[in-house]
């Protein structure tokens, strides 16, 4: 199996941004099939572009743990 280009990434990175607006990293690691620190490394770059909006949330209502959602800029 082939790797996939940075760029291929951060496009369907948008893609799915477009379908859902906000959404969170561990839900974009799953549906991009990608691990966390790429899409860690793709989404830093997108939001120095002014692309994405990278927003840190204190709690998570179901447990109580602090996690982070992206949404398009």
């Amino acid at each position: 199996m082939s790797r996939r280009k940075a760029l291929d990434i951060k496009k369907q990175i948008l893609k799915i941004l477009r379908e859902y607006n906000e959404i969170s990293l561990r839900d974009l690691d799953i549906k991009t099939k990608t691990n966390s620190k790429t899409i860690w490394t793709q989404i830093e770059e997108l939001a120095f572009f002014d692309k994405v909006i990278i927003i840190k949330h204190s709690k998570n209502e179901k447990n109580g743990r602090p996690y982070t959602t992206v949404k398009l800029k």
